[in-house]
């Protein structure tokens, strides 16, 4: 193997390891600390959540609060 392409393999490596960790960073921006609220959809209640990962699948959520 050539120099050229040992160096752009090594290259292309490097930015791949790049992609990959910066894929799993987004994820981890997932379930930030914002208050969400959440409307159960069988009772029509709405509660107040820290995260949105909080929030039960199923459930509407919205950031402005809860309907009085």
């Amino acid at each position: 193997m050539s120099k050229v392409k040992l160096r752009l393999a090594g290259l292309a490596f490097i930015g791949l390891s790049l992609l990959a960790v910066g894929a799993r960073s987004a994820s981890a921006n997932d379930c930030i600390d914002v208050i969400v609220y959440g409307t159960n959809p069988a009772t029509g209640e709405c509660y107040q959540f820290p995260t949105p990962c909080a929030v039960p699948q199923g459930w509407t959520t919205n950031y402005q609060g809860c309907a009085s």
